[in-house]
């Protein structure tokens, strides 16, 4: 019998992914995910210093889908009502980056029980519902806040409105579980808010608003 390939170790597999996801990324011209994905791994660590491999490399790997990204799902997200919070589109893009995840993992022959764990926290990185992929979403959140905020302002704001970023910055900070993290974010959250309204677009977000309770709405 031919003996199947040795299984790497889990900070083989780290290594791996990490070259993997800087190297899909970088293929893109891509430098703000990486930094993002690298700074979730680290507010994991903050809050969870005994955070296992599984945990690590999901937080590493959690948005590999955006290095893929397929263009007319995008539109599609930022055209419907609730854009970055819209329940198909998080549903997407949690399983597409598992199943991509999932199938680089499986090609470097990591171990089955790591690759499956790691493809469950990724799959449920937007929504948590247990301790570990509440972890890693809290992780999320905290990176997003530290990282994410002057993409936000600056061009998601012309992609969907700037009533759908204060939606996002919002949800981004309500989703918490843990109270660690909410007092970690809280800081954060309120700077975004703040950067939102100095740049014009948080007083056009709530004009979108109240013209929304007044029947009218944004284009």
């Amino acid at each position: 019998m031919t003996a199947g390939p040795t299984r790497q170790t889990a900070p083989e597999v780290m290594a791996a992914v990490r070259e993997f996801v800087a190297g899909s990324f970088a293929a893109v011209g891509n430098r703000l995910v990486p930094v993002h994905l690298e700074r979730t791994v680290f507010w994991l660590q903050k809050l969870a210093p005994d955070a296992g491999p599984a945990l690590l490399i999901a937080a590493l790997a959690h948005d590999i889908e955006r290095a893929f990204r397929e263009e007319e799902v995008y539109a599609r997200m930022f055209a419907s009502a609730d854009a970055f919070r819209d329940p198909a589109f998080l549903a997407y893009h949690q399983q597409r980056s598992a199943r991509i995840i999932g199938n680089f993992l499986a090609s470097i022959a990591c171990p089955d029980s790591l690759r499956e764990e790691v493809c469950r926290l990724v799959s449920r990185h937007e929504v948590g519902g247990d301790p570990a992929s509440d972890l890693l979403k809290d992780a999320d959140s905290l990176s997003f806040f530290e990282n994410n905020v002057k993409l936000f302002v600056t061009v998601k704001t012309r992609e969907s409105s700037p009533a759908k970023v204060r939606a996002k910055f919002d949800w981004m900070f309500q989703r918490l579980s843990l109270p660690a993290a909410r007092k970690l974010c809280r800081p954060l959250y309120e700077a975004a808010l703040a950067r939102l309204e100095e740049s014009g677009a948080g007083e056009k977000a709530e004009g979108d608003e109240a013209g929304k309770g007044s029947g009218g709405g944004a284009k």
